[in-house]
């Protein structure tokens, strides 16, 4: 049913600690890099030693697509789209900016009240909040499918599923890897297949160049970023390793300083400990960070090495999030050559 990528340059394994290409590469850092600018995504059979060496690969099946098309949602339930939908609601803005990103914005007729990307969204119906929205607007809208996720409630899922209409809830990805897969989903499910093998191929090689670049520059450096969620009276909470926002920074050429978190919480203690190069702060919360204590004792807000950043780009798992990597490493690239400065 899927075709799935090879990996887009290496794999998602890698640690905080080690910039290395799969765990069985034992090239040289010129090696991986090389790998990295070169790695496309190829049919099963044309693999060659070299890609084996430094690429992750994943059975490439029968890239044959038509409908009826069944697959397993975030529920575990499995769920068949008929035939390909005229009409979609997206009660997501992740899966939201998704269908845009594959030229599939004709046909949305209704979407989430948090739907703010790109501007042409508001010109759309909303239907309400990305739990529970307004069923009942949803039925009278009469979509072909509803697409949500895995925040969608058991109680709008029963209402729209009794009144006979299809809901794909798309499961929630922790890699970019998994963003990959999601945009070609939700291609699949709207029927932009093509589309989207062409917008997932095209971010995939977008990350691999980026990374190729950290390489070449920043990574043997180990500069820390640590991406602030939220602080202070909100509670600290940053992406720890098992998230995409780590792989984001890791493909950047950077290292997680949360990479000891578990799951998304951290301590105001632990991050003084690991003080580190760079803080990424969404634009919310800038200004007030940079004179909220004990946060004023970090070395990165006392040399001035804390960027505001789009929350959006790093939060929503979408096709953005390539803009984000290019964030981070251009971000760590500049610091890196003031750091170097007369050196």
């Amino acid at each position: 049913m899927k075709r799935k990528l090879l990996a887009v340059a290496l794999c998602l394994s890698v640690t905080a600690a080690a910039f290395t290409a799969c765990s069985d590469a034992n090239s040289e850092e010129s090696e991986t890099s090389q790998a990295a600018e070169t790695a496309v995504e190829t049919e099963a059979d044309e693999t060659t030693a070299d890609t084996e060496e430094t690429v992750e690969t994943f059975v490439v099946e029968d890239d044959a697509f038509s409908y009826p098309l069944t697959i397993e949602d975030a529920y575990g339930n499995e769920v068949t789209v008929e035939e390909e939908p005229e009409t979609v609601v997206s009660v997501s803005p992740a899966i939201t900016e998704i269908i845009f990103a594959l030229g599939g914005e004709d046909k949305l007729i209704g979407r989430s009240d948090y739907c703010d990307y790109p501007d042409a969204v508001f010109d759309i119906q909303s239907v309400g909040p990305i739990d529970l929205p307004d069923t009942e607007l949803i039925v009278s809208l009469d979509p072909d499918v509803v697409l949500a996720s895995s925040i969608f409630s058991e109680e709008a899922y029963n209402a729209l599923t009794d009144a006979g209409i299809t809901v794909v809830i798309v499961k929630d990805e922790t890699s970019l890897d998994g963003m990959i897969y999601t945009v070609e989903t939700v291609a699949d499910v709207i029927g932009l297949h093509e589309e989207g093998d062409m917008l997932a191929m095209g971010l995939s090689d977008e990350i691999a160049e980026i990374y190729a670049q950290a390489l070449d520059t920043i990574a043997d450096d180990d500069i820390t970023v640590y991406y602030c969620m939220s602080y202070g009276e909100y509670g600290d909470y940053t992406a720890g390793p098992d998230t995409f926002i780590n792989d984001i920074i890791t493909y950047a050429g950077c290292v997680n300083a949360a990479s000891d978190a578990d799951g998304w919480s951290y301590s105001t203690e632990q991050l003084l400990a690991a003080d580190p190069y760079i803080i990424l702060v969404p634009d919310w919360g800038y200004d007030a960070f940079l004179e909220t204590e004990p946060y004023t004792e970090l070395t990165a807000v006392q040399e001035g090495r804390v960027l505001a950043v789009d929350a959006n780009i790093f939060e929503r798992v979408g096709p953005r999030n390539v803009e984000a990597v290019r964030t981070v490493f251009e971000y760590a690239l500049d610091a890196n050559a003031v750091a170097h400065a007369g050196a």
